[in-house]
């Protein structure tokens, strides 16, 4: 039988009720009023008194009606009820004596006043399965299996609509990540030194490719009073916006707490720390590396808080690693960091590397590590501090081939003039 034949019906009522809709339906650009409109469509057809449209939560492990006539959203546990037989069975039910069904949930009608006759319940089907069902109450002369076809039929449509919108949502739930990833990337560029600023018999540069659209490294250069010279590497835990905020937090407070304690590293450093727990949450912490040079450039002084331990690469094409280290920053309170000194001569190099260089890796998880590192390093003693910088990131990627990159890659690389 088609849906001009239902029983009860004539077809001019059909016919009138859906010419009505289709005027406003054409109309409808809102999925959610389109969907209400659906709602009041199987409604109107059937002759019913009312129409709930049903949806499961998978969160709660409930169902919830998206749209109830004449209720405020209901909520009932998943399995009850005519229409938690309808979506468990996934089969349409006509009930025509409601109260006398052992499956019919009384509570409902119990709190609302409603009185329950008939029930009409068809699952709403999509490509993954059933999302829910629509159900039809109370009418007159009974449901058909006319009816059930008409009501099978709105459910094809509100099914359609409903998974319409739900990939609408993503998509702006795609578009808002992305935006808030371009945010996040606009701030961390702005981190980083656009240029290197000359400074007396020293030549530097940084480098900083992230994994992904933002990363977690973050390094600076600060010409500190007196003709000293800072600088500072870290790695902060976790990545988008939030990772940037604590980076620009660490920008900033760094900057400031160096050029008020420009001599003493470990008061700065214990007070960086301090600053950022109080202000940020638990799971947010960084390493961080920071060493100034004196204005003679023959000592760095330096504060390692959990970072990789540079490399001190001698013009004689030795290497010492300067392993002294302490905690992390903002990863807990009341930690007294320590600073440390080393003999610098012209000639040498101050390489600080984040893990992502010496973690690059093949296909096969074969990693480059450190002691590839310092082979391109003795390679190229006679580099400049950019060329040396732009080797190391080249080197480690002919190493890892065609491997997608797995975290951020930040060198910065110091040599001192002869």
């Amino acid at each position: 039988m088609g849906i001009l034949q239902t029983a009860g019906t004539s077809a001019d009522h059909i016919a009138q009720v859906i010419f009505e809709y289709a005027a406003k339906i054409s109309r409808e650009e809102d999925i959610s009023n389109l969907i209400l409109l659906n709602a009041d469509l199987a409604r109107d057809l059937a002759g019913a008194e009312r129409c709930s449209l049903w949806l499961i939560d998978e969160r709660t492990g409930e169902l919830w009606t998206r749209v109830a006539h004449g209720m405020q959203e209901i909520r009932i546990p998943r399995g009850l009820g005519i229409v938690g037989a309808c979506i468990a069975e996934g089969a349409t039910l006509i009930i025509n004596d409601a109260q006398q069904d052992k499956r019919f949930f009384r509570n409902v009608d119990e709190s609302s006043g409603f009185h329950t006759h008939s029930i009409l319940c068809v699952p709403l089907r999509h490509e993954k399965g059933i999302m829910g069902a629509l159900q039809l109450l109370n009418k007159k002369s009974g449901f058909s299996a006319e009816d059930a076809e008409v009501l099978r039929f709105m459910a094809l449509y509100a099914a359609s609509a409903i998974h319409a919108e739900s990939l609408r949502q993503e998509a702006e739930s795609a578009r808002l990540l992305k935006h808030e990833l371009v945010l996040a990337a606009g701030v961390q560029q702005r981190l980083f030194p656009i240029e290197s600023a000359p400074a007396p018999d020293l030549e530097y540069t940084g480098l900083c490719r992230p994994a992904k659209f933002v990363g977690g490294d973050y390094y600076d250069f600060l010409q500190l009073p007196g003709e000293s010279f800072g600088f500072t590497l870290g790695d902060v835990s976790g990545k988008g916006f939030p990772a940037a905020v604590l980076m620009a937090s660490i920008h900033t407070l760094s900057r400031a707490l160096l050029l008020h304690h420009p001599h003493d590293l470990a008061l700065a450093t214990t007070e960086l720390n301090d600053s950022l727990y109080r202000s940020s949450s638990a799971d947010r912490y960084s390493t961080f590396f920071c060493g100034v040079l004196n204005s003679a450039r023959t000592e760095l002084t330096y504060v390692n808080a959990g970072h990789i331990p540079p490399f001190i690469v001698r013009k004689n094409g030795s290497i010492e690693r300067p392993e002294e280290g302490d905690l992390p920053i903002g990863l807990m309170p009341g930690v007294q960091y320590r600073q440390h000194t080393i003999h610098i001569a012209p000639g040498d190099r101050i390489v600080c590397v984040s893990d992502g260089i010496i973690e690059a890796q093949t296909g096969d998880g074969e990693l480059w590590d450190e002691l590839r590192l310092e082979s391109v390093m003795l390679e190229n003693l006679e580099a400049s501090a950019k060329q040396l910088a732009e080797t190391v990131l080249s080197s480690a990627d002919q190493f890892a081939g065609h491997s997608e990159q797995f975290d951020d890659m930040t060198i910065i690389v110091l040599r001192i003039l002869p």
